[in-house]
This record gives structure tokens, sequence and C-alpha cells, in this order.
């Protein structure tokens, strides 16, 4: 395999670029497989010899997507990079602990949940004012603030914010929510961009300009705005919070990484949060430079389309998955420790992955692959398309698995397409193979709960066309209940039917990479592309740096 392996990443397999659904099954028993690496590869935190914290010093990061002028209103921010400017600025209702498995209070102190689920109640932290805008001085913050910066997110988020949310009002001093449906990942919604709380009148004053002028409640100021090229922010001194080390923060835009990296080299920035490829090694290398690496709530996998002909007859996908080896495609995509074999359709950082799970998975067994294929009436081989996008990562999975698959005797067609051209695909159910990937939560929901949901059938979430009734019915329950335990088995359900069924191979977790100065120290990397800079109270996050 490591012969094969050599071949596929020197290039020699080929990508060519292209400008009614089932469900249900039975498994199969197998070897149990190796277990997924659920550690982090380095240190995910400053160095412990940093010494004491000091005050002042001004923090320089560099980030890789452009901004425009308008997309630092919350409800318009499209992209990781303005979150990581929205919420340094804004605050949200709650915040989501480092691991993302609880909540933290934030603008608000507390809060209950009806039985149903339906009405969420929050009582408004006291004593917070908004930074000083032009339409206001500074005033303290309302119950109805929030009530209306709620109510605006769900009818004018760029994305549909809150689909599952009715309205929010102001009772008896309390912020109450009402949903539509029962909605187990309100709280997780809440910390998201769109749910910073913002003042009515520097919004409506400033009108479609209020992006370039955004005003919250959060431990930076937002001073200056150069869009695409760099944001500034400064210490809030009336933060109501843990009071920010640093003095300043400026996002540089740097969207090549070779001239990010040579940014961190030599000290233009002291950080670089998409450290990629060779770079790794490159800042492991450098003398000054730290590298922090944790996983991320990111999933990627090879899908099946159980409605295709072929892919329809369950013999065929457990040979396809018995072919494949998850750990050399980790080995071959994420050579520099950038990721790890997964083997469920949660990432290793969810709540809802259960190792032990992993021995449902058909174990790497290629001459049992090759006499399944036999059994299914394909013993003088077949031919697959397998459609992928265009992202390094994605292409080179493609290729092992279009190797791995090859030595069982099937011929596999790699189309390379954009994104657009996927999403059509995905509508008009034309895919048999795809590669996917799934991120941004450690809830199973968004993964399996959603990988299972005949609502999502045809999506980006549902190309495998799977489809059943009494599932669905699990999705809901699992989508609806909020006692944690009692979704954990829930999605384990669903989990085991995933498997069960094989709707296709759940390959590895990419980590988050940083590249720091050694000078910068207070940082925690969560499971998350957003780096806080200065979190509540109890987590432990308050970078500062030393000249």
């Amino acid at each position: 395999m490591k012969k094969l392996l050599a071949l596929i990443l020197s290039g020699a397999l080929v990508v060519s670029s292209l400008a009614g659904c089932s469900g249900g099954g039975s498994g199969t028993a197998t070897p149990t497989p190796a277990p997924a690496d659920t550690s982090a590869p380095a240190d995910t935190s400053a160095p412990a010899d940093a010494g004491e914290p000091v005050y002042g010093g001004e923090l320089k990061v560099a980030l890789n997507r452009t901004i425009n002028a308008e997309a630092l209103d919350p409800v318009l921010a499209n992209s990781t990079t303005c979150d990581q400017v929205c919420l340094q600025y804004g605050d949200t209702l709650v915040q989501e602990t480092a691991d993302a498995v609880d909540y933290l209070p934030s603008l608000a102190t507390d809060w209950t949940i009806s039985e149903d689920g339906k009405v969420y109640t929050f009582t408004i932290r006291e004593g917070v004012h908004f930074q000083k805008g032009k339409y206001q001085d500074g005033r303290e913050l309302t119950p109805e603030d929030v009530a209306w910066s709620l109510n605006r997110a769900h009818e004018e988020s760029w994305w549909g914010y809150l689909p599952f949310f009715d309205h929010a009002e102001v009772q008896d001093g309390k912020v109450v929510c009402y949903l539509e449906n029962a909605n187990a990942t309100f709280l997780h919604e809440l910390t998201s961009t769109s749910g910073i709380i913002v003042p009515k009148e520097e919004v409506e004053g400033w009108g479609e300009e209020f992006g370039s002028h955004p005003i919250s409640t959060g431990p930076f100021i937002i001073s200056e705005h150069v869009p695409d090229q760099y944001t500034k922010l400064v210490k809030n001194p009336d933060y109501w919070g843990v009071e920010p080390y640093l003095d300043a923060i400026t996002y540089y835009i740097i969207t090549d990484e070779a001239q990010a990296m040579n940014a961190l080299t030599t000290g233009e920035v002291d950080i670089v949060l998409t450290v990629s490829g060779n770079y790794i090694q490159q800042v492991k290398d450098t003398a000054g430079l730290v590298l922090s690496q944790a996983p991320e709530s990111r999933l990627s996998y090879l899908g099946f389309n159980l409605s295709d002909p072929v892919l329809s007859d369950k013999k065929v996908r457990d040979a396809i998955s018995m072919a494949i080896d998850r750990k050399q495609i980790a080995d071959g995509v994420y050579a520099n420790g950038d990721g790890a074999a997964s083997y469920l359709p949660v990432p290793i950082t969810s709540w809802g992955y259960d190792a032990s799970l992993e021995s449902l998975v058909p174990a790497y067994d290629p001459e049992g692959a090759k006499a399944l294929l036999e059994e299914a009436g394909y013993g003088s081989g077949l031919n697959l398309v397998l459609t992928v996008g265009t992202a390094d990562a994605y292409v080179r999975a493609a290729t092992i698995i279009q190797a791995m698959l090859s030595q069982i005797g099937i011929n596999v067609e790699i189309q390379s397409l954009s994104s657009t051209e996927i999403t059509d695909r995905y509508l008009n159910n034309t895919v048999q193979l795809f590669i996917g990937g799934q991120g941004g939560s450690a809830d199973p929901g968004t993964f399996v709960g959603n990988f299972l949901s005949t609502a999502k059938l045809h999506t980006n979430f549902n190309a495998f066309c799977y489809s059943d009734p009494e599932t669905d019915k699990i999705v809901n329950e699992a989508g609806a209940e909020t006692d944690r335990a009692k979704r954990t088995e829930l999605y384990h359900e669903l989990i085991k039917e995933a498997l069960d069924t094989n709707i296709g191979v759940f390959y590895a977790t990419s980590y988050l990479s940083w590249g720091l100065n050694e000078r910068v120290h207070g940082y925690v990397q969560e499971n998350k592309a957003v780096m806080r800079v200065c979190g509540l109270e109890g987590t432990g996050i308050n970078i500062w740096v030393t000249e």
C-alpha cells in the first residue's frame, strides 16, 4: 500500500476536469478498524513558561479572505473572515465552551426552556453598555435591544438565520423567544455572528452603511476598516466582562498563503490562522514560531447515491468500503499532521462521537471486497464516476480512493467540478460516488441528522439519497430533544442506521493549524475556525503579547 500511495501522490493517476430514493439495509460482521485518533497533534495553548500576563500591545493577524464594506454587519457577514472580526466587537446572548459541549452566560445571565422546547426565556445582564456611536452615546443595553436584534437577524440575514424561529418579545423585563418548532440547536445558533446584539438607532441611522460603522457591546471597538485591506480594533474601556490585555488588534487581509507566511516569518504579523501543506513544517522548523493544531468540527467522506442502479446494491457499497483504508487516505491527504482518520458520520470533536461504534465499520479487506463484488455480479469489473470539488484535499482524497478501488477491479472516473456544478448534480440526482464535507458545529444533528433527513434530499447534506419515514421520526425527535443524554442516545441510533445501511465512507477529520509568533500568549485553540481574543470569565482566553 505504501508503494501505491507513493504512486498516487506522484500524480500518476488522472483526474478529469469538467467546466426516487431509498434507505435501510443490514450490516456485515467485520473486524474492528483502528480507532480514530482524537488527540491534538500539537500544543493548543500558549507555552507554560510565558510568565505573568501584561497589559498593552497590539496583535497583528493575517486573514485569508477579503471583507467588503458592508459585511461587518452581523446579518450580512458572509465568511469566517467576517466572523473573526465581528465576534471581537460583538456579543451574543450565550457563548459555547471551548469544547462546544455546553453554554456560558454572556449577555443573558440565565435562561429557561419550556417543556415543549418551543419557548426560551432569557434574563438579560444589567449594567452592559453599547460602544459609543453616531446615534447613541453608549447607552445601556435593554431587553428590547435583544428582541429587536434577534427579530432583525431572523428577517434580514443573508443565509436564512433561525428558520425554525417565530419571533422574540419582551415580557416582564425578560426576552421570550418563540420557536415555530422545537429545535435543540437554538442555543448553538445564538452563538453565531448573526446572533450579535446591536442598537436599533445605529442600524436605522446608518442604513446600508451600518456594516462600515458596526456597534455592539464586545471587548473591542472597530476604529478603522478599509475594505479588503485591514480592520483595526481597540480595547473597549467600558466593556462589562473580563478586561482585555491587548490595547489593539489589526486584521490584515493577505489572501496569498506564501505572502502571509513571509509576513509571519519577518514579524509583520503575529498569527496566520490558516496554515496548510508544507507551510506547517516551515512553522515547525522556524525559530521564534509556534505551531498550534487541534481537530475542528469538520468531516470528510465518500458518499454513495443509494438510488443509483449500481450503488443501490449493498454488496457493492460494502465492497467499496472494505477496499478503502481510511488511515492511508488521512496519511496521504494530511501528510503534515493537519488531519486524522475518522470512521463515523460525525466528526471526532462531536459530543455524539462514540468510538465503540467504530466496530460497525467494515474493516480494510481488499480480498473480501473482491468476493463481495463477485457475489453482486461484478466479478469482471465495474465502472463508476466520482464527483469532487476543486479543493486540493478533496482531489487528493479522490485520487487515493481511485487507486484503492482499482485494486478490486473498480475503474473510477474522477470529475472535478465547481461548487455550482456539483449543486446542480445533487439537485438533479445525477451523482454516483461523491466526495463531500460538512462542518461548523459539534452537534451531531449537523452531520448524521442531516445525512438521513428526507427534508435535506438532493442537497449537499443528503446527496446520499437516503429516505426512510421511520428514520425521519428519529431525526425530528433528536432535533427537538433538549436533554443532552436523550439526544445522544437518539443520535447513536442514527449513526448505527447510517453505518448499517452504509451510506458512505467517512474517512477523515481535518485539523486547524495556526502559525504564531512566540511572543503571543493566552490563546486557546478551540475546534472552530474563529479565534477568540478575549473570552468570558472561566474560559482562560485572553491573549497578550510580549515585546
